[in-house]
């Protein structure tokens, strides 16, 4: 096993194509498959599905690939610190947000990430949380924004603000006539809540807050989307309630169906989340300070909000 190998192996399952990953490496393509197919007569097991498409590690190519990336790792972060490049804020990046973040502080923080940092190229990429832990894990992903605390402590995480939820209910909903217009989980039931769909974690934080029984039964159907906007859009036409995060809040000032929490009000910690050794702390910080200053000032107080975690439910 050599470390080319690995650096080919490492393309493969990033790129999931042998001609894409050839042209990544600056091979020719007969010159990476030879290289991996010695590899996997060494390893005694084939490490790609090659049968599908896009092509597939197998469990065995899991492993390597996993190996593989803590080992790039590490020599990179050797080498980059012999060259200083744990320093500079440039070079390729590859940064996940969670759906329910991405479409509400990226417009903010793009701009400041393309004036702070020009030579930074920046690959963005919409992950739920389980696909990026494992996008994590497996090295294809640089850079996670995370709500936090994460179920294990195996990723670093840096903390940057605390996003307060909002409840989002129809004009006709009992909620809507509290004369302070703030609420509490007690003036929503689950059973006229409408809900995203499994693997978001906005999901698991709504029923942390408001219970897991039979939601959506009082309005007649039940609905579990993927768009925070179809949500809203059903609640507007049909009635009932959901939850919506602060940073989507922050575009809807004039929504009548816009309600905030009594305090201590609900809140969810969201953190710069990388691998162990992650090792480019110059572009850490600078992540952190543009997303910091990509979000209200009070987000960044940390103030007495009730912290929901992420936890599968």
């Amino acid at each position: 096993m050599t470390l080319q190998q690995l650096k080919y192996v490492h393309a493969v399952a990033t790129e999931r194509h042998f001609g894409n990953a050839a042209t990544l490496c600056r091979v020719s393509q007969p010159t990476l498959s030879m290289q991996l197919k010695k590899l996997e007569a060494e390893m005694g097991s084939p490490l790609f599905d090659r049968s599908k498409q896009p092509i597939a590690l197998t469990e065995v190519g899991q492993q390597v690939h996993s190996t593989a990336v803590r080992i790039l790792e590490e020599l990179g972060g050797l080498s980059d610190w012999m060259q200083g490049a744990t320093e500079r804020v440039d070079g390729r990046v590859r940064l996940a947000l969670l759906p329910t973040l991405a479409p509400s502080l990226l417009p903010r923080l793009m701009p400041l990430l393309l004036a702070d940092f020009p030579e930074l190229e920046v690959e963005v990429l919409e992950r739920t949380t389980g696909d990026m832990l494992l996008d994590l894990e497996r090295g294809t992903v640089d850079v996670g924004v995370l709500v936090t605390p994460l179920p294990d402590d195996a990723l670093r995480t840096l903390p940057v603000f605390m996003e307060p939820l909002f409840a989002y209910v129809h004009g006709k909903h009992p909620a809507a006539a509290i004369p302070s217009g703030e609420v509490t989980t007690g003036d929503l039931p689950i059973e006229n809540m409408l809900l995203l769909e499994e693997g978001h974690c906005f999901r698991s934080q709504a029923l942390q807050l408001c219970g897991s029984s039979e939601r959506g039964t009082d309005l007649g159907y039940r609905c579990e989307s993927g768009s925070l906007e179809t949500l809203k859009r059903l609640v507007r036409e049909t009635g009932g309630s959901t939850l919506i995060p602060g940073m989507e809040a922050l575009g809807l000032e004039s929504d009548p169906h816009v309600r905030a929490f009594a305090d201590p009000q609900p809140a969810r910690e969201v953190s710069l989340v990388v691998r162990p050794n992650y090792h480019r702390e110059a572009l850490l910080h600078g992540l952190k300070t543009a997303v910091m200053n990509a979000v209200p000032k009070a987000y960044r107080a940390f103030p007495n909000y009730r912290r929901l975690t992420w936890k599968q439910i």
